[in-house]
């Protein structure tokens, strides 16, 4: 993969979202913080993100806390590097309740079929007080319109492919918990701290060309379409 930014100081974009999120997500986590990466995966940015001390660094959160714990549906989770424990999900999160400070859901709203039980698990293993930090495309994004469209087609698995060579297994979306109003709605016991942020493009198939023109079209469109959704959810 190209970095387009390997010229500058750091040789990482100043416009970086996964950096943005995890210096925000960082201002809630102390050395005795317990932490579920939900839907995390296997962590592939664990060994690419090692290339750069400084982007490695920020996401990596183990050394800092007292624990994270990785936990997905899929068994690819066990693979995962960055955590402490690693669980897999059949129908809840094999943990007891209130066992975290802070939750992450990083590119997992947008999954999720049935928000009502999803909520119910975040809810119960969460400590009161505790936050959830989510990053997913906004509903109304070219990227969730896009993918919307092709849905279950064999078109979206080659554009998916092409454009990250080597991802491991593609679940459905649903965009169902992806705008701050039904965010508020599904989490209504929380406060609700969420924006759109306008990051760098995700999808330029390793070209320069192709990568300026998105970070132009980026510049020009409307924040709601380029745009993804923070949010920073506390239990009252």
């Amino acid at each position: 993969m190209i970095n387009i930014y390997k010229d500058i100081p750091g040789k990482f974009s100043p416009n970086d979202g996964t950096i943005d999120f995890y210096l925000r997500v960082r201002t809630y986590v102390n050395k005795d913080t317990y932490v579920l990466d939900l839907g995390a995966g296997k962590g592939d940015w664990f060994e690419s993100r090692k290339k750069n001390k400084t982007l490695f660094n920020i996401q990596y959160l183990k050394p800092d806390i007292k624990k994270i714990i990785a936990a997905d549906v899929d068994r690819v989770v066990l693979k995962n590097k960055s955590t402490h424990k690693n669980l897999i999900i059949k129908k809840k999160i094999p943990v007891k309740k209130n066992s975290f400070d802070l939750i992450i859901c990083d590119w997992v709203f947008e999954h999720i079929e049935n928000p009502e039980p999803f909520y119910n698990e975040i809810n119960r293993v969460l400590k009161k007080g505790g936050i959830v930090c989510g990053r997913t495309p906004y509903k109304y994004s070219y990227l969730a319109i896009i993918s919307n469209l092709l849905e279950g087609s064999k078109i979206k698995d080659f554009i998916l492919k092409k454009a990250q060579p080597g991802r491991g297994r593609y679940f459905k979306s649903y965009y169902k918990m992806n705008t701050k109003k039904t965010i508020s709605k599904i989490f209504w016991n929380y406060s609700n701290n969420s924006f759109i942020y306008t990051p760098d493009p995700s999808y330029f198939f390793n070209s320069k060309i192709l990568f300026y023109l998105m970070n132009k079209i980026h510049f020009l469109l409307p924040r709601f379409f380029s745009g993804v959704l923070y949010s920073f959810l506390k239990k009252k």
